[in-house]
């Protein structure tokens, strides 16, 4: 069997596995789909709930993503960034390290769109306290409006109350719904 085919086998595998795992329940909205199965690049942005919301969109997500990650947890968290290796490798994403100092990782994403990919992009630049998203950084105004692309959003609902992977959780294992 050949790698490629490996690969789309583990997915197939994994992607049902891990979700149920997770307790995810994902719901897909029409015109969510309707972007990402126009073969257009797009510009994905959803609220910033947990350590886990990547990994979930990632796994959701009928098309291969490229996420903008802080640089700290691409490049340098250990088992984190390992993670997200597997994850690249297995043909889910990729990763596109991204410096709120320096402008290099945006323009990395514009050069994606560019090039006809989809962009995931957590617009608040952190993890929300209350859940709730909170205000957009300007890189992301800015990446929609120098590419031009079609943006979707998606939400994210009770991975918030995670006590192992949010901020302020209460539950150790909470279900978690991802409206793509």
């Amino acid at each position: 069997m050949n790698a490629p085919r490996l690969k789309a086998g583990l997915r197939y595998v994994l992607r049902p596995v891990l979700l149920r795992m997770l307790r995810v329940r994902v719901t897909y909205k029409a015109s969510t789909a309707a972007i990402l199965s126009s073969g257009e690049p797009s510009i994905l942005v959803c609220n910033h709930v947990s350590l886990l919301d990547g990994i979930i969109v990632a796994l959701a997500s009928p098309v291969p993503l490229a996420f903008a990650v802080d640089t700290e947890y691409s490049r340098g968290a250990g088992a984190t960034t390992r993670f997200l290796q597997v994850l690249g490798w297995l043909g889910f994403g990729k990763i596109i390290p991204i410096d709120a100092t320096a402008p290099f990782g945006i323009r990395s994403l514009l050069t994606e769109l560019t090039r006809g990919g989809r962009v995931m992009v957590f617009p608040e630049g952190r993890i929300s306290e209350t859940g709730q998203r909170g205000f957009d950084q300007p890189g992301v105004k800015w990446l929609a409006d120098r590419s031009g692309v079609a943006v979707a959003e998606l939400e994210i609902r009770g991975a918030e109350q995670s006590r192992l992977f949010a901020k302020g959780g209460s539950a150790m294992w909470p279900r978690i719904r991802l409206l793509f």
